[in-house]
């Protein structure tokens, strides 16, 4: 039976509500005394997380979720598979022939690397577009043979909610993948993927790598029973279980380093990451979370845009980080740090061990074990960036689990783009 569309606002926005006895938020542009109150008390996006308690120094929400990452990894291969599988059944029968990936913000990012991942797994065509543009811009597609996947924490983006029912409205096969059960997109979705986190700092930390593992196993889950390249399939399947002990190994190993890089490069202006196939997701999202967590203006290139657009504005004030690639990829990523280096740029290689040919084109190397396919690979590097953004912001002497909603005019400026209710 068709599952029907409903909505309600998210489930932190109506507890607020009732608390102070609100049956309607307020307008849009409007913030009342009790709620500046409320938001002065307690930084906003601990009351959006719903989190326990709130933090005012290290060791911050955030960088306790960031560790929890392996275990929850273990979790989803251990629990949700069948669930998954039960996704894929329903795109199969559809006969699907192209997926539109949606999200805002670092939403977007995973839907990215859906477009990437779920392409080169399932041999379906797949587009990523963001959730505004897809709202208003909707693409020519064939309703009858398009599934909309929709990605989001909270569940409860307003321009992500509106996109999911113009699919929806259009006649798509919809799926949501979230991280809040009962939340609004997994309510208006067909299909839902939900690892629940509970996460409660606001930078999405767990919320990113659960989808991005999820998403994969989907991919997996929908090659498998397409027949695509059977082998390659299996053999994905089976390394994808090593990422957990990669990441804690990483954890247990490299976090040292990680804290000392970052407290090195606390005075530094900018960023710049360099990632390419799946892990241009990875420069995007990792750009997000230092930019986040450490209050500064980051920028994500793909190797071969970084010669023609950022050779201008390098120099000693930035840093450019680089992620290692393959075999074919990695001189043009070195080449990238090289020019860095040339510019008087601080430079950052992040590597595996195997595949580390970039390592010695940089200042300085963070590395992570081996034994991936570099199409499983943005699953473990997401901690590496939220760990350097955390270290960071608590050198520079900002708490980065608040996206700066612990300074008034940032939280009044989080009110007046998302009023309660829409985020």
């Amino acid at each position: 039976m068709k599952k029907e569309m409903t909505t309600h606002m998210p489930r932190w926005a109506e507890l607020i509500m009732r608390r102070h006895g609100i049956s309607e938020p307020p307008a849009a542009g409007v913030v009342p005394d009790w709620l500046r109150a409320e938001v002065e008390k307690t930084p906003l996006w601990y009351i959006i997380r719903e989190a326990k308690e709130v933090r005012r120094s290290h060791p911050y929400i955030l960088v306790e979720e960031l560790r929890k990452q392996p275990g929850q990894w273990r979790e989803i291969l251990d629990t949700l598979q069948p669930a998954i599988g039960t996704v894929a059944d329903a795109i199969i029968a559809r006969g699907v022939r192209e997926i539109l990936f949606t999200g805002c913000g670092s939403a977007f990012f995973t839907a990215m690397h859906g477009e990437f991942v779920m392409e080169r797994l399932a041999g379906i065509r797949c587009r990523a577009v963001e959730s505004f543009e897809l709202r208003h811009y909707f693409p020519e597609v064939d309703p009858v043979h398009t599934v909309v996947v929709a990605h989001s924490g909270t569940g409860g983006s307003i321009e992500t909610r509106e996109a999911l029912a113009e699919a929806r409205k259009r006649g798509c096969l919809t799926v949501a993948i979230v991280n809040t059960p009962g939340s609004p997109l997994e309510d208006l979705a067909e299909h839902s993927l939900c690892y629940e986190t509970a996460q409660g700092c606001g930078p999405c930390i767990n919320v990113i790598s659960t989808r991005v593992l999820m998403q994969t196993l989907l991919g997996l889950a929908l090659g498998r029973r397409l027949g695509r390249n059977p082998v390659r399939i299996a053999d994905l399947h089976s390394q994808i279980v090593r990422c957990a002990k990669i990441g804690e190994v990483f954890l247990n190993t490299q976090e040292g380093l990680v804290r000392s890089l970052a407290e090195r490069h606390k005075d530094i202006a900018s960023f710049f990451l360099v990632g390419t196939g799946p892990n241009y997701f990875s420069a995007r999202e990792g750009t997000l979370k230092i930019e986040e967590e450490s209050i500064c203006v980051g920028k994500a290139y793909r190797p071969g845009d970084f010669h023609h657009d950022v050779i201008s504005i390098l120099g000693p004030s930035n840093c450019t980080m680089a992620i290692s690639g393959n075999e074919h990829t990695n001189p043009r990523i070195a080449d990238c740090l090289d020019v860095a280096r040339a510019a008087e740029s601080g430079t950052i290689a992040i590597v595996f061990d195997g595949n580390d040919s970039i390592a010695s084109h940089a200042e300085h190397v963070i590395r992570l074990e081996s034994g991936l396919d570099e199409l499983l690979t943005p699953i473990p590097l997401t901690l590496v960036f939220q760990l350097f953004g955390y270290y960071r912001g608590v050198a520079r002497g900002f708490n980065p689990d608040t996206l700066r909603t612990d300074y008034w005019p940032n939280a009044k400026a989080w009110i007046t783009a998302f009023p309660i209710g829409t985020h």
